[in-house]
């Protein structure tokens, strides 16, 4: 951690960071990203980030396989190239994502919280 920025102290060795750990860390000081280097006891496995962060290479497909793995489900790419693209959250595309979903105001929340547009 020791190329990690002062200005990320305060996030990176307060809690709940420093409670639970870390096997990795990336920043980014506008758009220059950078990947800390991170030694653990039997590194087998190295940090496990290229696992973790294989969902953020900007692909739609990519998501979909992931999602599919971990939910068990099949999805169609067009809805998740929807979401990919920055088109407004309709509740027709959540019920087509998720037909068990129940809790439209606090998704609509959520999505007015990270910013992304909705129609909820």
């Amino acid at each position: 951690m020791d190329s990690l920025p002062e200005e990320f102290n305060e996030f990176i060795y307060g809690e709940p960071v420093k409670s639970i750990g870390t096997t990795f860390c990336i920043w980014s000081i506008q758009n220059d990203w950078k990947i800390g280097d991170i030694k653990l006891p039997n590194d087998n496995y190295k940090d496990g980030s290229s696992d973790l962060l294989q969902l953020l290479d900007g692909h739609a497909v990519t998501y979909k396989t992931c999602a599919e793995e971990y939910y068990e489900q099949e999805f169609k790419i067009e809805l998740i190239e929807s979401v990919f693209a920055g088109n407004p959250i309709s509740k027709e595309l959540v019920l087509e994502l998720n037909s068990e979903i129940e809790n439209f105001e606090a998704l609509k929340t959520e999505l007015e919280e990270i910013g992304f547009e909705n129609t909820l």
